[in-house]
């Protein structure tokens, strides 16, 4: 079967299963990266970003439209932390639809979750364990919806005490990345821990 007729899943399960088990320090030697300094601290997302440029190369055809995300499991194949996403500037959500929206069209996106697990002696040295081919189901989309159109409104309102928070155990949340006084300019959406958990988890 050649790539053309394969699937996302099938696609990304032949360019990283050859990387399966090896560790940060030993795909940065097999992959010939070089740091001026210390390793930065977007190493995945370096890691990755070469082994599809380098399966590329070697006639692999990438998916288009895929958003990468870099997730990181404790040695029982748990997530460590909810995912966070853009930065979302609040003039521009009160004057979106749903359906035209940066969050759904990011969420109803085909994603590759590269998975490293970390364990007592490798806290620093993870190990690439798997890479899988995901998409939200349409019923978590509406769900996603529901949030979108609460915090569309609190913005619209000029509430920004009543947001959905991590508090509140929903699918997704909203969190400040900067000062209380500038609340109002930036927000950025978080999928939340547990909903990685059921939908990450990693043996």
């Amino acid at each position: 079967m050649n790539s053309l007729s394969k699937n996302p899943r099938e696609i990304f399960a032949d360019i990283f299963s050859k990387y399966y088990g090896k560790n940060l320090r030993e795909l940065i030697g097999e992959l010939e990266l070089q740091f001026e300094d210390k390793t930065p601290k977007n190493i995945g997302n370096i890691i990755i970003k070469n082994i599809l440029n380098k399966a590329e190369k070697e006639g692999s055809v990438i998916p288009e439209g895929v958003i990468i995300k870099t997730i990181r499991v404790n040695e029982k194949g748990t997530p460590l932390e909810s995912m966070s996403f853009a930065q979302i500037n609040y003039t521009q959500i009160v004057n979106e639809n749903w359906e035209d929206s940066y969050l759904f069209k990011t969420l109803s996106s085909e994603f590759l979750f590269v998975i490293f697990k970390l364990s007592n002696n490798s806290k620093m040295n993870p190990t690439l364990t798997k890479a899988m081919s995901w998409r939200m189901s349409d019923e978590d989309l509406d769900l996603v919806s529901k949030f979108w159109e609460l915090t569309k409104d609190n913005i619209y309102r000029g509430d920004f005490k009543n947001f959905i928070t991590i508090k509140n155990n929903f699918i997704c949340h909203v969190r400040f990345k900067i000062s209380t006084r500038e609340r109002k300019s930036i927000w950025f959406c978080i999928i939340q821990r547990e909903y990685c958990i059921r939908n990450c988890k990693t043996r």
